[in-house]
């Protein structure tokens, strides 16, 4: 008979790898991690200020020389009453870059809520940031008394509205499905080519862009659009036709509403903070959004409108690569099968 004394104990059996990360690298480890989802948010938002703050750079004090409370060179938004659409435009692109923040994160559907609650909070984190250093030196944005107060209100408020439009809009391109995604992602990438020509302006100090700039990033963004609808050629028919449908609407739309909110926001200047001058205003805006829209639709004329343009470059991009990698495809199922 042997004797088990002194025989070794058996092997501890080790603690379990928590799931989804055994034999990952650590670059995929981390990025399994949803906190880094907060601080990229807050990231994003900022950096959707890039063409304020290299346009703020050259340019000299918003205010009078002796008073530097009115002078905007130091602070995060342009708070103007000439800069009202730089403000809108830089404001949702920076919510679409705080909600593209989830997409870091490659966990999976059952951490959604909690990404875009990271998302949400890095975004109101910056958003208030901003607001707040930019109205810490009590600076002088138009009116008096009471009307003074409602002036600040008025561009809190336009700096809220358009960092949550876009902060809707990124959350559905990073976090949706194939074809919420493409329809969501239409209007971000408006709002983005206009972002992108007014970095260029604020880029140029020295004379104006070149007059082909409009039509460039029409083209770009129409591209871009049509690549995505490319994306969603397996997808079911009906989720197809939506995004078809959806992305190419949003996408004149968008061009026609950037348009009007320019014309209302431009048009401020001067007006009364009276409920009926606001009111005519905004009625004079649906004017303008309807014709932008109908020009779009009907005017067919040399030269395009910029609408037009995007529109028919992304159903060309999108129709050209379906059929180019559908193409691809039958070319690799015949040869597969020669080779059989």
């Amino acid at each position: 008979m042997t004797s088990t004394t002194g025989a070794n104990p058996p092997a501890a059996t080790p603690p379990p790898t928590p799931p989804g990360r055994s034999g990952l690298p650590p670059d995929d480890a981390l990025r399994v991690r949803a906190w880094p989802v907060l601080p990229l948010a807050i990231l994003g938002w900022l950096a959707g200020l890039l063409p304020w703050l290299v346009r703020r750079v050259g340019g000299g004090t918003f205010g009078t020389p002796w008073n530097p409370r009115n002078d905007l060179r130091e602070a995060l938004l342009p708070y103007h009453h000439q800069l009202l659409t730089l403000l809108l435009v830089v404001t949702v692109t920076a919510g679409v870059l705080a909600g593209l923040a989830p997409a870091w994160c490659t966990a999976g559907r059952s951490r959604r809520p909690l990404l875009a609650a990271l998302a949400t909070l890095g975004a109101a984190a910056a958003t208030s940031w901003a607001v707040a250093q930019t109205l810490a030196p009590d600076p002088e944005l138009g009116g008096s008394g009471t009307t003074a107060q409602k002036v600040r209100l008025a561009l809190v408020a336009l700096t809220v509205a358009g960092s949550v439009t876009g902060l809707v809009l990124g959350l559905a391109v990073s976090l949706g499905g194939p074809a919420l995604r493409v329809v969501a992602a239409a209007p971000a990438v408006v709002v983005a080519a206009d972002w992108l020509g007014q970095l260029v302006v604020g880029a140029v100090r020295n004379g104006s862009p070149a007059p082909w700039l409009p039509t460039a990033l029409t083209v770009l963004s129409g591209a871009v659009v049509g690549a995505l609808l490319a994306t969603t050629a397996r997808s079911s028919l009906l989720a197809r036709t939506a995004a078809w449908v959806g992305a190419l609407g949003l996408l004149v739309l968008t061009a026609a509403a950037l348009t009007a909110a320019r014309y209302v926001l431009e048009s401020l200047r001067g007006v009364s903070p009276r409920s009926a001058a606001v009111e005519e205003l905004l009625v004079d805006g649906m004017r303008v959004l309807r014709g932008s829209l109908s020009s779009t639709l009907t005017a067919w004329s040399w030269p395009l409108s910029p609408p037009l343009t995007g529109l028919l470059v992304a159903v060309a991009v999108a129709v050209g690569t379906t059929l180019a990698v559908r193409g691809r495809r039958s070319r690799a199922v015949t040869e597969g099968g020669a080779a059989r």
